[in-house]
């Protein structure tokens, strides 16, 4: 039997495995079942991968002989796209790779925009352990907008507000159903103004399980976006840690502020963090035990980095164990994994370092937490 999901309790956080195993493992995927999508979010980080229809995908017998072979492994998270538009895909392959796990005694998570109809989100849900959904619309306009930014052929209005009313109603009631909903907003000039809306709405009209916060960065398809700078994500992060529910679990993740930061402003947000109730900061898996598959092609990449780093190899000509341990000896990887015990942080992901910290050595920031600490 998997053990909950709770603060005590999140698979997905990459340092279990320096407890467990003494260094970054292989523990992760994440497996991209579609390019088709109902919407085209301005964020969307792999809006320019989308297409009407979706290829054939590869034999699934050789996607799980691969998964067989990466021995640790504990979670998987299925992605797109939106995975539940496609009732051809939930069947073919959807629902063999959430048996497969069943099997494993894998935690899973989907990630999904809720926008489908209900009944899909009801037929899998015995095997979901984390229903991921994006949740950044301040406002009904918001969604219809931003939602759909990049969509050529536009829907009429009424069909996009319905698609947002149907997010809220399919969260409320697979909630009461006893799914984990876990809602993420990025913080961006959009969403700012609108957090306090956004985390009732998350908390009481959809009943999610955990509101996730999450800095933007801009990257592939949303690269023109415009992001923020650390002071005004430590703003905004003060801002929700004064308004939230504390009765709901508050996941900060991929965040800007490190414990080697030696400003006041960002040692004040951390003890914040570190002190607040039902509050927890999770170090980014990307890179550190997390591989993402291609289910057409059987490309693997590091989850959010294809345009940094590109595909490390396929599945057919490496095993993962192999591919992850690459990327773990490469200079990139070795100039990022640096380790603080003291604080359970392996510093920033690629994200992070290249939008705030382009000119800073982390390993010479470990050495220095080091000697703070000892």
């Amino acid at each position: 039997m998997k053990e909950p999901l709770s603060i005590h309790n999140d698979p997905w956080e990459c340092y279990n495995n320096i407890d467990q195993f003494g260094q970054h493992t292989l523990t992760n995927i994440e497996i991209t079942t579609t390019h088709m999508c109902n919407m085209r979010c301005a964020h969307c980080a792999v809006g320019h991968t989308l297409t009407p229809i979706d290829p054939e995908t590869i034999n699934l017998s050789d996607l799980f002989a691969a998964l067989d072979r990466v021995e640790h492994l504990n979670t998987l998270s299925i992605t797109g796209g939106e995975p539940m538009f496609s009732k051809k895909s939930i069947k073919e392959v959807v629902t063999p790779i959430l048996k497969y796990c069943e099997e494993r005694n894998i935690y899973t998570q989907m990630n999904s925009n809720l926008t489908v109809p209900l009944n899909r989100y009801e037929a899998i849900g015995e095997y979901i352990d984390c229903m991921h959904i994006s949740h950044n619309w301040g406002t009904l306009e918001e969604f219809t907008t931003v939602g759909f930014e990049r969509m050529d052929r536009q829907p009429k209005e009424d069909a996009k507000a319905r698609l947002f009313y149907t997010m809220i109603e399919n969260s409320r009631a697979l909630s009461e159903q006893g799914m984990f909903i876990s809602a993420e907003t990025m913080l961006n000039q959009s969403t700012i103004p609108h957090l306090e809306h956004i985390h009732q709405e998350v908390v009481k009209d959809m009943l999610c399980s955990r509101h996730e916060i999450h800095p933007m960065y801009p990257v592939d398809f949303a690269s023109a976006l415009t992001g923020i700078n650390i002071e005004q994500s430590i703003a905004a992060m003060h801002k929700i840690l004064d308004i939230r529910d504390e009765d709901i679990w508050m996941l900060f993740g991929t965040l800007p502020i490190l414990p080697c930061n030696q400003d006041e402003s960002s040692k004040r947000l951390l003890e914040r963090l570190r002190t607040a109730p039902n509050v927890t900061v999770r170090n980014d898996p990307d890179g550190r035990n997390r591989l993402n598959i291609n289910v057409f092609t059987g490309e693997v990449i590091i989850t959010d980095f294809g345009d940094h780093e590109g595909t490390l190899n396929t599945i057919y000509n490496q095993s993962l164990n192999d591919t992850f341990n690459d990327w773990i000896k490469s200079d990139k990887a070795r100039a990022l994994n640096c380790h603080c015990p003291a604080v359970k942080c392996v510093g920033p992901n690629i994200l992070v370092k290249d939008m705030y910290y382009q000119d800073v050595d982390f390993k010479k920031r470990e050495q220095m937490m080091h000697k703070l600490n000892t």
